[in-house]
């Protein structure tokens, strides 16, 4: 396929995500599985924002979790980090513990979500720090030891018990 093709197919598809039939953006997720972007999961999280359907939703997360391009680490963060994806930050940070993707780097991220964030979305940012744990290394778990402890008498009550056991988990490792 001809660069001038494979533009014009990328264009194509990225039109059919803003489609409001829900058979047109499907089949346009199930494109990107081919001809897609590390640059189309911004897209994928805008789409998210726009709260669409639950088919269209669960169909997203499941690409999104399926990315295996290392790349894709950043964008992820990224989102996460961004006050414009606060409303999609428990979503994101879950598929950062269902991909394959390695976000060791970014523990300290996690930690921070898992400090600021309402009950769910610090459940999910605990489960990444928990699948990553053994990759850390010791002066970062150190690190994060103390900014989990330093928060505790801050956090939210529904969090505090998470942050406990976090720091359970990363002096067990």
């Amino acid at each position: 396929m001809s660069e001038k093709n494979k533009k014009e197919l990328h264009s194509k598809i990225i039109s059919g995500l803003k489609s409001n039939d829900t058979k047109v953006v499907n089949e346009s997720i199930h494109q990107l599985r081919e001809e897609g972007q590390l640059q189309d999961i911004v897209i994928l999280f805008d789409l998210l924002l726009k709260q669409p359907s639950e088919e269209i939703k669960d169909t997203i997360l499941k690409f999104l979790a399926d990315i295996k391009d290392k790349k894709a680490d950043q964008i992820f963060v990224n989102a996460i980090t961004e006050e414009k994806y606060s409303s999609i930050r428990k979503e994101i940070t879950g598929i950062c513990w269902q991909s394959s993707i390695d976000f060791t780097p970014y523990v300290s991220v996690f930690v921070d979500v898992l400090i600021q964030s309402d009950f769910e979305t610090a459940f999910e940012a605990f489960t990444v720090i928990e699948n990553f744990t053994s990759k850390i290394n010791e002066d970062e778990k150190i690190l994060q030891q103390d900014k989990l402890k330093d928060a505790i008498p801050v956090a939210a009550e529904e969090v505090k018990g998470m942050i406990h056991e976090c720091i359970h988990i990363l002096d067990q490792f």
